[in-house]
């Protein structure tokens, strides 16, 4: 037994059968890695059997002088090829022979296929198969999980934040030959290097390195470059003006290369420009688009805003939830279906690097990685969370007894179909599919995300308890309020 692989049950009692007039033996346990082992034996005269048909299949694939092909006779066979051949042929034959009559009998329902694991003995011949068995999913009480569903609506300043952006992507710099302002576009060269440096350790942080802002604009909430308050040395030089300064990091910096070091920065203005902006009004809307008026642009940027933010947050709420119930559940799966969806994602990153046009290696040596970690570290993790939570989702629908209308499948069916007609890439997947092939996998894609979409709206409506507020309704009402979709 391979070490670390502990069995689950006992193994069972040695069972027998009949096969082609001989009885056969053989006890089946169940490993702990969802896998089943079954140990069959018969008799002797089985395998010579076998091996007068292995001799007769070399003999009819092969050409023997003076032969036709299949009528050599079995000891010329022998002698050209010898016993150990033709009884691994004969072995071959009768475990392709056997086995899907052990998987019948021995009740094992395999999820890919399996394998000869040894050759016990063969006198008498005693093999032992390794068999994966269908992942298996013990689901824990999901309903008594409690969740609140509560995504945060945008705020007018979020809003006003894009505008601000768009503002300043459609304004026009101008040079200014004067100091430095606030809302000013700058163009600098940047010098930088330790005030000290270890043993070994490059003082150099930049050289000659160019650099442009506005002042008083940050885009995100990263830590501004090449640190806080940098604008405040920037503010009344003149074009052609430099500046020295030092600045010490502080351990809490992003910066880890800089962390708690004091750093010499010098810094030359190479160009001043002012921004005229443009005005926010009904042209400014009018400009960017179909928009009536600079409140259709509002409204549809806080629109866009919403969804993205409610999509962000569904996203996470649906993580947690599902893993959660994967915490209280046992999920079981054989290892050769976990390579297989090891695999999947290694293909749809590959793909989605391709779509960017990038492949692996190229990734793997602009991240400094090695393919070996970064598939351990990176693809196997991800690879287990989405394996689980399809399995953990399919038996959930199971239980909930969720399926789709042939109606609404058709409806979604064509969107999608319709969708990907107009999108410009069609080609490529004409490419890679055949029409009916295609059809088939945008059809299972479809049914897949219904189910999926239908099966996370019944947790949502468990976990936060409205459908056991609309049990408590019907029962008392004897009707439900919410008119079922």
């Amino acid at each position: 037994m391979p070490q670390g692989v502990r069995v689950q049950f006992p193994p069972s009692p040695q069972q027998y059968i009949l096969y082609k007039g001989c009885p056969l033996k053989f006890t089946k346990e169940i490993l702990e890695d969802q896998q089943a082992r079954i140990t069959v034996e018969f008799e002797t005269s089985l395998l010579e059997e076998f091996k007068l048909k292995a001799v007769h299949k070399i003999s009819s694939k092969t050409k023997i002088a003076g032969f036709r092909p299949g009528k050599a006779p079995a000891d010329v066979v022998k002698r050209l090829y010898g016993e150990e051949v033709i009884e691994e042929e004969a072995v071959e034959l009768l475990v392709n022979d056997i086995y899907p009559k052990l998987l019948e009998e021995a009740a094992v329902k395999p999820a890919a296929p399996g394998r000869l694991e040894k050759t016990e003995s063969k006198n008498p011949p005693k093999f032992i198969f390794l068999i994966p068995l269908e992942p298996e999913v013990k689901l824990g009480d999901y309903h008594t999980i409690r969740m609140d569903y509560s995504p945060e609506s945008i705020k007018e300043e979020e809003v006003d934040q894009v505008i601000h952006r768009l503002q300043l992507n459609y304004s026009t710099a101008e040079p200014a030959e004067r100091e430095v302002r606030k809302g000013d576009m700058v163009k600098m060269k940047i010098n930088a290097h330790l005030t000290s440096a270890t043993e070994g350790e490059n003082n150099e942080v930049l050289k000659d390195s160019p650099y442009q802002l506005i002042i008083g604009e940050k885009e995100g909430k990263e830590e501004q470059f090449p640190f806080e308050g940098f604008e405040s040395y920037i503010i009344g030089l003149q074009k052609n003006e430099e500046r020295k300064f030092n600045f010490s990091y502080p351990n809490t910096s992003s910066f880890e290369k800089l962390k708690g070091k004091e750093v010499e920065y010098s810094v030359l203005i190479q160009n001043i420009r002012e921004l005229k902006k443009p005005e926010l009004n009904d042209d400014f809307a009018k400009n960017l688009g179909n928009y009536q008026s600079f409140t259709d642009l509002r409204d549809s940027i806080k629109k866009e805003l919403n969804e993205s933010k409610t999509h962000e947050y569904d996203h996470k709420f649906y993580d947690d939830l599902i893993d959660k119930v994967i915490s209280i559940s046992q999920v079981k799966y054989p290892p050769q279906v976990f390579q297989e969806e090891i695999q999947r994602v290694l293909n749809n990153f590959e793909q989605n690097l391709a779509s960017q046009n990038l492949d692996l290696n190229t990734y793997l040596k602009i991240n400094q990685l090695e393919k070996e970690k970064f598939i351990e570290n990176d693809i196997k993790s991800a690879a287990k969370h989405q394996l689980e939570q399809y399995l953990v989702l399919e038996e959930i629908r199971k239980q909930e007894k969720i399926e789709l209308e042939k109606d609404e499948l058709q409806q979604a069916y064509t969107e999608s179909i319709s969708e990907i007609q107009s999108n410009s890439d069609i080609s490529k997947l004409r490419k890679q599919f055949t029409s009916k092939g295609l059809a088939n996998r945008v059809l299972l894609q479809t049914a897949s995300r219904l189910i999926n979409n239908r099966v996370k709206s019944r947790l949502k409506e468990i976990v936060t308890g409205k459908m056991k507020e609309e049990s408590e309704i019907i029962e008392k009402t004897g009707s439900n309020p919410i008119p079922e979709k």
